[in-house]
């Protein structure tokens, strides 16, 4: 959202450096602050067009990260019905579905645990 609320910001800078330098050109205000503010308006559209992009990222970024979540829990569902040793194999290879057979081993040993412990 910061990256965001930034590139808007940025644009909103920008637009009315844009404005300054129409008004430059029509000699409402001197030449020289027209001229400018038309670099600086350049300037302010590429960090705004940064910024921008910066925040696609992150956004694609963090709906990975979501989705990521979403399909372990949906393999943990599936695999929960499985016995140790197979959870074991599984766990052995490597992608999502060895990370959830790795999850779901660790909670059970966390719960033989507190059951070992507490008895």
């Amino acid at each position: 959202r910061g990256y965001r609320a930034g590139a808007w910001a940025v644009a909103g800078l920008a637009a009315l450096l844009l404005v300054v330098a129409l008004a430059g050109v029509k000699g409402w205000v001197a030449r020289e602050v027209g001229a400018l503010s038309l670099l600086l308006f350049f300037a302010a559209l590429l960090l705004s067009l940064w910024c921008g992009i910066a925040a696609r990222r992150q956004a694609l970024a963090d709906r990975e990260r979501h989705m990521h979540g979403a399909v372990l829990v949906a393999i943990a569902a599936q695999l929960g019905r499985q016995d140790d040793p197979t959870l074991e194999r599984i766990a052995a290879g490597s992608g999502p579905a060895a990370e959830a057979a790795r999850l779901i081993l660790q909670s059970r040993a966390a719960k033989r645990l507190r059951a070992s412990g507490e008895g």
